[in-house]
């Protein structure tokens, strides 16, 4: 007698789901449109909603060039967050953040070629400490000094992620480091 087993069977190839929604844009907060009509990507995280836009600076809908950068910013955006994501299990808001600050380094002319150590967060925490001790000193709570904040951003286990989950603090900190959205005149 022959003993057979069948193993159960799987596609050579599984598809993941997808995490993120990828939509190109002729204007920030404007509703998605056909490639050759776009000067601007949105990449919108599915689990949290989080929103990232960028508009392509001097892009002309259906020029080469632009049809180009598209492309590649929609790469960008999708390479820095999967960095992020599959690192150091680097969470939604970490993931955002990586976005928004390779892009607004590319706006500097800082293109970074390799990302130094996986994933995770590029908040400067000294700017952050100093944020919420400015947040923390206007509530009548705060305990102690930026360098205190700062060690407890840079140590604790997190802290960070609790710290930035504060909309007012996280605004507040954005703004610091330059990192504003659209004025609401260009959303209208």
């Amino acid at each position: 007698m022959t003993d057979t087993t069948v193993a159960a069977e799987t596609p050579a190839t599984e598809k993941r789901a997808a995490v993120a929604k990828h939509e190109l844009i002729h204007t920030a907060g404007g509703e998605h449109v056909a490639i050759t009509e776009a000067t601007g990507i949105r990449y919108t995280d599915k689990a949290t909603g989080q929103v990232f836009e960028y508009m392509i600076p001097g892009a002309t809908a259906g020029s080469p060039i632009t049809l180009l950068a598209l492309f590649g910013a929609k790469t960008k955006a999708t390479n820095e967050a999967s960095r992020v994501r599959n690192g150091d299990g680097g969470d939604i808001t970490a993931q955002m953040e990586a976005i928004d600050e390779v892009f607004a380094n590319i706006d500097k002319d800082v293109w970074r070629e390799k990302a130094e150590g996986g994933g995770g967060t590029r908040t400067d925490k000294a700017v952050l400490a100093r944020v919420l001790v400015e947040f923390l000193e206007a509530a009548g709570k705060a305990q102690g000094t930026v360098d205190t904040y700062q060690h407890r951003l840079e140590t604790e286990d997190g802290y960070l992620k609790k710290v930035l989950s504060n909309d007012a603090i996280k605004s507040a900190y954005r703004k610091a480091v330059g990192k504003t959205g659209p004025a609401a005149d260009e959303l209208a």
